[in-house]
């Protein structure tokens, strides 16, 4: 449901090396890549792709003022038309479920129901050096009971949860009746709570994009 924490891992760069990475059936050339000694919270995994801003770079590697990313690459070297990355993901049920997917170089229109909205990089430090944007919540409807007030955030593709400041959090918990599960440490809402539930709405740059009540659920 909605969490109010993040989860942290760690790695220890202790070498850059440069190589070809395929992604797909695209082959960069030249690609910087950060080779670990060591790492934690990456179990089941190889590592990490980093897709920018490609100013989070700046200073991390000697003699170079920024390390390009494969996106920054990709274009540079001819293999997409445009510095556009898709992001998909749909809930499911069974890890045998292939229910994500990365599009380089623009946007699959199978996936889409409606037209993209583009929304600016929010002024706000510190979520102006990341892809950060600013955006207000609310409950019920686009002009509903405001959950919270329009501040800047961040879009991350790290994480599937919904993390919002501690004081928004609390007014949804009491907007819904949840309860905070001790095993899971997420939300918990009874039957009852759940049947009155209504849709959040999170509003950026003019539109409105619902999550209705089974997207702020999971079913177990």
């Amino acid at each position: 449901m909605l969490f109010s924490s993040s989860i942290h891992s760690n790695i220890s760069i202790v070498l850059l090396v440069v190589d070809t990475v395929t992604i797909g059936d695209l082959a960069i050339t030249g690609q910087h890549l950060g080779a670990a000694l060591e790492s934690e919270g990456f179990e089941g995994v190889d590592g990490i792709l980093g897709i920018g801003p490609v100013d989070l770079t700046e200073d991390t590697v000697a003699g170079e003022d920024t390390v390009p990313t494969v996106t920054d690459n990709m274009l540079a070297q001819g293999l997409i038309p445009s510095e556009v990355v898709g992001v998909f993901f749909a809930p499911t049920t069974s890890e045998s479920i292939t229910n994500g997917e990365l599009t380089f170089g623009g946007v699959d229109d199978s996936l889409t129901t409606s037209a993209i909205s583009f929304t600016p990089i929010t002024s706000t430090s510190p979520a102006s050096e990341f892809w950060g944007i600013d955006q207000s919540i609310t409950y019920g409807s686009a002009t509903g009971t405001s959950v919270l007030a329009e501040t800047a955030g961040i879009v991350d593709t790290g994480t599937t949860l919904v993390m919002i400041a501690s004081d928004a959090f609390n007014t949804y918990v009491s907007l819904t009746g949840a309860t905070e599960d001790e095993t899971t440490g997420l939300l918990s809402i009874s039957a009852d709570n759940y049947e009155n539930l209504e849709s959040l709405f999170f509003n950026t740059a003019g539109t409105s994009f619902e999550f209705t009540k089974n997207a702020q659920v999971s079913f177990y």
